[in-house]
């Protein structure tokens, strides 16, 4: 009984935890609408105002934190996004982001890469990335 009470409040802590939008230190933002950020999230969005290519990183679609991320920041299903970058990908407008298996993946390539964006949550990076704020 002890044992599943702590793997239920393990479990829930990991999942309490909201999904948050990160940037390379670097990029100026300190704002993005959420229009914003499902343009840049779907590739419709490809280029930072002072026109730094904007590098999208993201987790495989079956993770946790992605579905939590298009949900919770996106206000969309994950079939959603991934029907928004088949559209931009077979019309020739843009790439598909990248995909990392791990939320360390995605820190350590938005932190080393000028222009990036990804996901994580809350609480879970260094000083090498920043939060924006998505009100």
């Amino acid at each position: 009984m002890l044992v599943a009470c702590i793997i239920l409040c393990i479990t829930f802590s990991a999942h309490a935890s909201e999904a948050a939008v990160i940037l390379n230190k670097n990029i100026q933002q300190h704002q993005l609408t959420r229009s914003e950020v499902r343009d840049i999230f779907s590739a419709r969005k490809q280029y930072w105002p002072d026109g730094t290519k904007i590098t999208v990183y993201v987790l495989e679609s079956n993770s946790d934190a992605h579905r939590d991320f298009c949900r919770q920041v996106l206000k969309m299903f994950p079939y959603q996004l991934e029907r928004l970058w088949n559209q931009i990908i077979y019309s020739g407008q843009g790439e598909r982001p990248k995909t990392l298996a791990t939320q360390t993946e995605v820190l350590e390539a938005v932190a080393s890469t000028p222009g990036a964006v990804g996901y994580a949550y809350q609480g879970t990076w260094s000083q090498d990335v920043r939060e924006v704020i998505v009100p």
